[in-house]
């Protein structure tokens, strides 16, 4: 185990608070900088699978996380009518859970605090350098061992050490809302199941949360101006009437984001990383843009904790990325490929999703990051 080493993080999200709560675990002093005055988030909910849930045990912030969780079959898909395409279900062995994303980010400050991280909110990084130095927006510098920037989409780390390859926004982007619902208010046949419903461009996943609340994320294609209005207009009725006594529940809270893709030449510069959306920013199609920062997270700390010297930092950082980047790649492919299927007309997209979905190589694609085991510690 590491002991006396600093690390500096940028951005108290996800990804940034599951990578200090892990390097403090094995030793590392470490400080997290989120630019907003709290760490709290509103209006969504998120998918932990698997691999996301070994994370969280792993980091001591799994019991705080499923307070309440929702535990269904999986996902079905269903058409424009609101027939079935494919029943939910889950490949044995997998387990998927949706929570508040507030819970989530609750559960690992708490993690992260019990093992000593400071969090610092209020404070922007809009600079960095190789050497592990971050700059405020008041002109402050900190140096530490190591840098690592889960500051997002946009990430100031990212564009300060030039590593962006692509940042692609896609065609597609999502209202996001919480609304009220309980399971005995949904029809018998839409129980205890996270649903997925299609209609031309558009689609509705409806996504219990706890007993209480749903969380509806309603996608369009970015240019569908009456769609993407945040006011929620009568045309979501229509594309999905079958949801309306639902879609009439929702309220003032409703965001609006365009998805992204990110590639990056590489995923550090000297002793600066990054981590999470502002390395591997992908669609929600599969649900892991949080798995992969969690379990990319605690990885990034095993291959930290023999380190000795920061002159070592560079070449560990490197041999994290090359374990953990292809299969972050293949998970970021096949959401971007998920997405494609909203362009193909309606009644050929709920024949192709039959055969393609269930072919056991595409399921097993689909499912890969899912069903991955998070390195705990490093091989060898």
């Amino acid at each position: 185990m590491n002991m006396g080493l600093k690390a500096i993080v940028s951005g108290g999200g996800i990804g940034g608070l599951s990578t200090a709560t892990a390097l403090a675990q094995r030793g590392w002093n470490v400080t997290v900088y989120e630019s907003q005055p709290t760490l709290r988030v509103t209006g969504s909910g998120i998918y932990v699978h698997s691999n996301g849930l070994a994370v969280l045990s792993a980091l001591g912030a799994f019991d705080r996380a499923m307070r309440g969780a929702f535990m269904g079959d999986g996902v079905e898909q269903r058409d424009h009518r609101g027939g079935i395409i494919l029943p939910a279900s889950m490949p044995p062995g997998v387990m998927m859970v949706s929570i508040p994303r507030f819970d989530l980010m609750e559960s690992l400050a708490d993690a992260a605090r019990n093992v000593g991280v400071e969090i610092v909110t209020g404070a922007l990084v809009v600079d960095a350098r190789a050497d592990g130095t971050l700059i405020f927006s008041n002109g402050r510098k900190i140096t530490a061992d190591l840098a690592i920037g889960c500051d997002g989409i946009w990430s100031p780390v990212r564009k300060a050490l030039n590593l962006e390859e692509f940042h692609q926004r896609t065609a597609e982007g999502a209202l996001r809302t919480i609304v009220k619902g309980t399971q005995a208010e949904m029809p018998p046949e839409a129980r205890n199941r996270c649903i997925e419903n299609w209609s031309g461009t558009r689609r509705l996943l409806i996504t219990p949360i706890n007993d209480e609340e749903i969380y509806l994320a309603l996608t369009c294609l970015s240019d569908d101006v009456e769609a993407s209005d945040t006011r929620v207009l009568p045309c979501w009725r229509e594309s999905f009437p079958d949801w309306a006594w639902l879609i009439d529940r929702i309220g003032e809270e409703v965001t609006w984001n365009v998805y992204s893709h990110i590639r990056c030449k590489q995923w550090s510069a000297g002793r600066t990383a990054i981590l999470g959306d502002a390395a591997h920013a992908q669609p929600p199609n599969l649900g892991q843009g949080g798995g992969m920062a969690l379990q990319n997270g605690l990885a990034l700390a095993a291959y930290m904790a023999d380190v000795q010297d920061r002159r070592d930092i560079p070449d560990a950082l490197a041999a994290w990325e090359a374990a953990v980047r292809p299969l972050t790649e293949h998970c970021q492919y096949w959401s971007v490929l998920f997405g494609e299927i909203t362009r193909i007309p309606d009644d050929i997209r709920s024949t192709f999703i039959r055969s393609a979905f269930t072919n056991a190589w595409v399921r097993e694609s689909l499912g890969a990051a899912a069903a991955s085991t998070p390195i705990v510690r490093k091989a060898g």
